[in-house]
């Protein structure tokens, strides 16, 4: 045996155990997250299904049924955001569903409430999240340009 071998042998020891604590740190930090998007989920779906807690938290001026319907889109825009965040969806593919997602009164009228608040997160957060949120800005200003601010389409027939 030479002397290199044991050195050689320890160095890949080292790699190996540097790789585990990389890949041990990444899933804590998965678990985390998990665990965050899912209390944000239960929190959504309480505003959601219990307008009279939602009145609690309501702006000023907007009654508890009208917040609990802006917190049904922002439960959308969470999960689109967590798809991507995860890799669950391309670039491509979010921009697409953000687009789709924007086709709908609610969406749009919890962007037009809240967007400077999800951008102002996103600055402190995840590169990925200043990316959904340039996505649905995007698909706010064309759906915008195709109809007046305030004004709703007309209902299908």
């Amino acid at each position: 045996m030479t002397k290199t071998t044991p050195r050689l042998a320890l160095l890949a020891l080292t790699v190996l155990a540097g790789a585990h604590l990389v890949q041990k740190e990444r899933h804590q930090r998965q678990i985390i997250s998990a665990r965050f998007e899912d209390r944000q989920e239960r929190w959504l779906t309480l505003m959601m299904t219990r307008p009279d807690i939602a009145e609690v938290w309501a702006p000023e001026g907007m009654t508890g049924e009208q917040y609990a319907e802006l917190m049904g889109a922002n439960s959308l825009l969470c999960s689109l955001a967590a798809r991507y965040r995860h890799g669950l969806d391309s670039k491509q593919q979010m921009r697409h569903c953000a687009f789709e997602l924007m086709q709908m009164a609610p969406v749009r009228r919890y962007w037009e409430h809240f967007a400077a608040r999800r951008q102002a997160e996103a600055v402190r957060g995840h590169r990925r999240l200043t990316a959904v949120n340039e996505a649905l800005a995007d698909a706010y200003s064309a759906f915008a340009v195709r109809l007046p601010l305030g004004e709703e389409e007309p209902a299908a027939a």
